[in-house]
Parts: structure tokens; sequence; C-alpha cells
């Protein structure tokens, strides 16, 4: 199916910290891929210059054959690279549907001016966001909590209410940054049959997390980060047996 994201020979310090040392991966369309290593081996960093939040020292990010390596977040949302965060970040102020349609804006064509005048382009426009909006959360179990408040949620809603906004826009590409940190067993086997679901539909994952036991079940392939250098890529059973991921990691 071809190659969606390549990154080649990142590198990233931070005041004289080699947070990022010559890292590679190339993550296949429609693939599940896994991102573990202790904390502070890299992985946050990772994903923001995957997303332009932070400016790689040297090394490029490809998307899909572009350049994307200097290329603004805004810009990179807009090609199709959407992410969760490890802290969930809400609208606090707004209800369920709300936070949900945040995402969709960026598929929103009109102006700031035209908006204010809600013409009939306007309305329709409108109208499919929220169309859109309600069917992920009816894919996520969510429908019924629509127009509930932040503060009348689980911890595990918020955790979805956070993904769906993501899906709102439709990306090729998500990014999930530690998804499962906080549920309880029969949650984390919640999230990890939608992710499923999502990739059977043709969406592209890149997970990071520290549930080896879920990411061993759904991962395609695992790369494990330590001290910003790969020491280790392959399916589930090569990482098991690795005896540096074992030393680094798993055995902690």
């Amino acid at each position: 199916m071809g190659t969606i994201l390549q990154a080649k020979n990142i590198i990233k310090n931070f005041d004289g910290l080699n947070a990022l040392r010559s890292v590679s991966v190339d993550i296949e369309t429609g693939k599940i891929e896994a991102i573990i290593g202790p904390n502070g081996a890299g992985k946050t960093t990772f994903f923001n210059i995957i997303c332009g939040l932070e400016t790689l020292d040297s090394g490029s990010i490809y998307f899909n054959g572009m350049d994307i390596s200097k290329t603004d977040p805004d810009k990179i949302a807009g090609l199709g690279i959407s992410r969760t965060f490890q802290t969930s970040q809400f609208f606090e102020h707004l209800n369920v549907i709300e936070n949900i349609m945040v995402g969709r804006y960026l598929k929103t064509s009109v102006s700031f001016f035209l908006a204010g005048l809600w013409l009939p382009r306007i309305y329709r426009e409108e109208h499919r966001n929220m169309v859109k909006a309600f069917e992920t959360l009816e894919f996520l179990e969510l429908y019924d909590k629509a127009d509930r408040k932040l503060s009348q949620i689980t911890f595990q809603e918020r955790k979805l209410i956070e993904i769906g906004r993501c899906l709102t826009m439709e990306p090729k590409l998500l990014l999930l940054d530690e998804p499962f940190g906080g549920l309880n067993a029969a949650e984390i086997n919640f999230l990890a049959d939608k992710l499923i679901q999502l990739q059977k539909q043709g969406m592209t994952n890149i997970i990071i997390d520290h549930h080896f036991g879920t990411i061993s079940d759904i991962a395609n392939e695992i790369v494990v980060l330590n001290h910003g250098e790969i020491i280790a890529k392959g399916d589930a059973d090569k990482i098991r047996n690795n005896e540096a991921v074992v030393d680094a990691y798993l055995s902690s």
C-alpha cells in the first residue's frame, strides 16, 4: 500500500540534551505502528516534530512523499495528520458535541466574514459539520452524551472525545499519545477495538503507550526508543525477546 510517513535521520537537541539521535522510521499506509520506550526516551518529541510543534535540528519528514519538515502545524493538519496529547486538551465551556465539532472547522471553507452572514451555503456547511460530528459520536458510542457538559462525563469519555475531535478532521494519519493511560482493562479493550476498526477503514495510526500487552496485540510493528535512539524495531515477539529492550524498558 506504500509508505505514508518517512522520518529520515531526525536529530533534536534541547540545550545540549540529545532528545532524538538520527531517528529514522518508515510508516506503511493502513498500519498500526507503536512507539514505546521509557520516560524521556523522545517519543512525544518525535510526535511534536511530525506535527510541526517542534522544529528539527536536522533530518527530514515526508508525508505522502511531501517534505513537511518546515511546514506550519495548521498546514500539516490540513494535509491529513491529526493527533491527541498526553494530557487531553478541551474547551471546557463547550459541551461534548461542540468539542467534537471544533476539529471539523479545519474542513470549513467559509471565511470568518461570510460565517457571520449565515447565508444558505453557510447553513449547509454547518449542517454537514454537525452530521459528521454526530457520526463520530455514534462510532465512539457516545451519541447519547452529545449535549453533556464536560464536567458530567467520565475520564474514559474525555479520552474518546479528544480522539473524536481528531476523527472529524478526516485524517489520513492519526497520532495517539498514550491513549490507554489511566483506563481500566475493559476501557482499554474498547478503545483498542475502535483503533482496529479505524485501521480496517484504511486509517494509519501511530501509538505511543506503555501498555505493552495491548500494543503487542494490535500493532503491526513496534519501534523502541531509548535515550533518543531506536534500539529495536519489529513485531511483538521480536521486541519481547530483544535483550536490549528488556534491559531498557520491559524489565522496569
